[in-house]
């Protein structure tokens, strides 16, 4: 059992730099399949410290709930009279009352004072500091008191620093990843991540658990990119989309996963530490994979290619094909010595077809994060086990993922971007034309535009991926994806556009994002079935007549 790269791949890889056709008859399917699950067995591993259930909650009604707290309940008839409800009618307030009457009572009354008429709707009071809950658990809101509404910037704080530290995180691990390579920045990435979120299990205060939140969103921000890039150097072209969706379709897997194991522990200190131990376990990636041959090649490691391919061929009991001549030194050297002499960033700007090639990504990034968590944030609360609504809201994701493996497998990766963001903005746009009365139209037509943008972002990191440069890659990969954090971080304060400017603004909002993003994509070159590029020139030659050889 020895995972790696099939011979064929880099008989392929060098064969097209000597500007020969690839020859791929010593290609080995076996070593592929098992370096591509080993790394999609890894790609969940972001989930498992990113989610937390949150209990709801009422206030303890002396005058009507029992003194023991095992025969408490969450809902009750004389609720309506005795707790006030939210806008909507469905859930009491979780930190007010209705004021009693006769007074406060100190102990509980045994529903002798539980009479609509002891109790004024037209007055309310804050709890007495005891709360029933809905379920058993303990989470991070109620062992640190943040069940009230003056402490509800507390809870949107853990999201914030989580974002921030996304932000700091994502573009760090590129760098990191085009310098030290693919395989260590994954594997330091998640065994690092556990660690933090395993020590921050044990957190004493609600800054000591934010502390560890941002550490640990620094760390395991590069997981997700990383491996991405490694799984993607792994394969030819014409593979690439098929593995890279079967590899999306692992990430609603570990969400699922988690919602399991809080649906069994309900402990938000057991939650961390029984889903991040596993996280450990990757440090043996260092012996179960290979690091990315198309990195090795690009820094001049010849020989570790070679090392990696004898190995192959003995378990495989075949021999060594006979590769083409190694590219001189001195050509090898010149390169390297342009690389070392000026960083990947002045690179990219020395470049203005780079350069400008980022930023356009950068705001499509930006608007497919805004319209992705902006929908989810917005999206209709569904009654029920919140554990299992979590689970199929995570499951649906899948389908996502082959739909994904059949549109760019059947159009071009400029036109499936640009129709699924039309569709997504177009629909958006529709939801607000639809009247009220056609609640599960509307709910259908929300649901399209969720769909669509769940694949659009998918195919953005594939076309990201296949535009930039193999030297600078992983950087540019996650630049795009750290300042498609702006997206993210921005969706939550849609809500307030729709307090002071109207129920349909946000939905507004995403109609154009989306719309112009749909416009932007077409000015970008098309990458589908093309040799990754491996240097700046080859990378600025994606789109014109002199194109890349497959």
């Amino acid at each position: 059992y020895l995972p790696g790269y099939a011979t064929g791949d880099y008989v392929a890889f060098r064969s097209s730099t000597n500007g020969h056709r690839a020859n791929e008859s010593y290609a080995n399917e076996r070593f592929k399949r098992t370096e591509f699950f080993t790394l999609a067995v890894l790609f969940p591993s972001p989930q498992s410290n990113r989610f937390f259930f949150f209990l709801r909650c009422r206030c303890e009604i002396p005058e009507c709930d029992s003194p023991n707290p095992a025969e408490q309940t969450y809902e009750t008839p004389w609720l309506r009279y005795t707790t006030p409800f939210k806008e909507d009618g469905r859930l009491p307030k979780k930190c007010l009352r209705y004021a009693a009457l006769s007074g406060p009572v100190a102990s509980s009354s045994n529903g002798t004072r539980c009479a609509p008429g002891e109790f004024d709707v037209n007055a309310t009071e804050a709890c007495y500091g005891r709360w029933v809950f809905e379920d058993p658990e303990t989470t991070v809101g109620t062992e640190f008191g943040l069940m009230c509404e003056d402490n509800k910037w507390k809870l949107s704080m853990v999201g914030s620093i989580n974002n921030f530290g996304q932000f700091i995180g994502i573009p760090i691990s590129g760098v990191i990843a085009d310098k030290f390579g693919r395989r260590f920045t994954m594997i330091f990435c998640a065994v690092g991540s556990a660690i933090l979120c395993i020590l921050q299990s044990f957190s004493f205060n609600f800054y000591m658990f934010l502390t560890f939140e941002l550490l640990s969103s620094i760390v395991s921000s590069g997981i997700y990119a990383v491996t991405f890039i490694l799984a993607m150097e792994l394969f030819l072209p014409e593979k690439r989309v098929l593995y890279y969706s079967i590899l999306e379709c692992f990430l609603p897997v570990g969400a699922i996963m988690v919602a399991l194991i809080a649906s069994w522990v309900k402990d938000w200190r057991l939650l961390l530490r029984l889903s991040n131990v596993p996280g450990l376990l990757f440090l043996t990636y260092f012996w179960l994979t290979e690091e990315s041959m198309r990195w090795l090649e690009t820094q001049g490691k010849h020989d570790r290619v070679i090392n990696a391919l004898n190995k192959i061929a003995i378990v495989n009991k075949k021999p060594m094909p006979n590769l083409p001549p190694v590219v001189p030194q001195t050509q090898v050297t010149k390169e390297k010595e342009s690389e070392s002499n000026v960083s990947i960033m002045k690179d990219m700007i020395r470049s203005p077809t780079i350069f400008w090639r980022m930023i356009r990504c950068s705001y499509v990034w930006i608007a497919a994060t805004l319209v992705y968590y902006g929908l989810t944030i917005g999206a209709t609360d569904i009654a029920g086990d919140k554990y299992l609504n979590f689970s199929l809201a995570s499951f649906v994701e899948i389908p996502a993922c082959l739909l994904n493996w059949a549109i760019m497998e059947g159009m071009s990766r400029k036109n499936s971007l640009c129709c699924v963001l039309v569709l997504s903005g177009v629909t958006c746009f529709l939801y607000i034309l639809l009247p009220a009365s056609l609640a599960m139209v509307k709910l259908s037509v929300f649901m399209v535009s969720k769909l669509a943008i769940a694949v659009a972002f998918s195919i953005v990191y594939m076309l990201t991926t296949e535009i930039f440069p193999t030297q600078m890659r992983a950087t540019m990969v996650s630049m795009c994806s750290m300042l498609g954090r702006i997206g993210s971080m921005l969706a939550p304060q849609t809500t307030l556009l729709g307090e002071y400017f109207g129920e349909y603004m946000p939905m507004t909002l995403f109609g154009v994002a989306a719309l112009l993003a749909a416009a932007l994509t077409m000015t970008l070159p098309e990458s589908k079935n093309i040799k990754l590029p491996d240097t700046i020139d080859e990378a600025e030659r994606i789109g014109n007549e002199d194109k890349l050889e497959v």
